[in-house]
């Protein structure tokens, strides 16, 4: 452990209503307080990545390129939208297995500031915007000739809806391979506003065709607790 972390510690409960870091002996963080974790460098890898053990970067990363292979796509001639980008990691894991342009997408300017700081080069573009609002984003993004998408953690919970999924994949062309992780929480069926649901009638309207869909661990909780997620792997129709 880098000495620069040395006295952040994971709070949950009992000892408080939900997930927290504590900065030394006087701050204390919520979790999903991600302004203020962004803005220290290496801090949300150090507690999201190492501390809790997140897999969602490297399980949508790899699960995007098997669709790629898959469908025939070549990495190197994709452009491929990140949503929910965060601080870049799974923009530097694509580009790292061969994809040739990443454009990242994020709803937080402190976000964006942050990937520029400590992943500078891996996006070509970096928008900050909402997909619940589309038209922005699609006007930013049009001289991408977006190829594929890549997503791991952003949509569900206090992130992003189903309606944002939906016009994400909105903004590919058919054929597109996509790879995205949310929490089996979310992909419950019974619940008509949820991801579950959504997938099915994208998957029903020709709109998304499932070539992949996993249960994995995405991480622990700041109390030690597995939390698991689904990777859906796919093709834009």
């Amino acid at each position: 452990m880098s000495d620069a972390f040395a006295d952040v510690r994971l709070l949950g409960p009992p000892e408080t209503d939900g997930e927290y870091i504590a900065l030394g002996e006087r701050e204390l963080v919520h979790l999903h307080e991600y302004p203020r974790i962004y803005a220290v460098p290496g801090l949300y890898e150090h507690v999201v990545q190492e501390l809790l053990q997140c897999r969602s970067p490297q399980v949508a990363a790899t699960g995007f390129l098997r669709a790629a292979a898959r469908l025939g796509s070549e990495p190197g001639s994709l452009t491929v939208l990140d949503v929910g980008s965060g601080t870049g990691l799974v923009g530097e894991l694509v580009r790292d297995g061969g994809v040739a342009q990443v454009v990242g997408v994020d709803a937080l300017p402190a976000a964006r500031e942050a990937s520029l700081r400590d992943r500078p080069g891996v996006y070509a573009d970096y928008v900050v915007g909402d997909l619940l609002h589309p038209d922005a984003l699609r006007e930013a993004l049009r001289p991408y000739a977006l190829g594929g998408l890549v997503s791991a953690g952003a949509f569900g919970g206090t992130h992003a809806t189903p309606r944002a999924l939906e016009n994400a994949l909105a903004l590919l062309p058919a054929g597109a391979p996509v790879a995205f992780t949310i929490d089996e929480r979310w992909m419950d069926v019974s619940d008509p506003e949820g991801f579950g649901v959504a997938v099915e009638r994208l998957v029903a309207d020709g709109r998304l065709a499932v070539l992949e869909r996993t249960r994995f661990q995405h991480r622990v909780t700041t109390s030690g607790e597995p939390i698991f997620y689904e990777l859906v792997v796919g093709r834009t129709g």
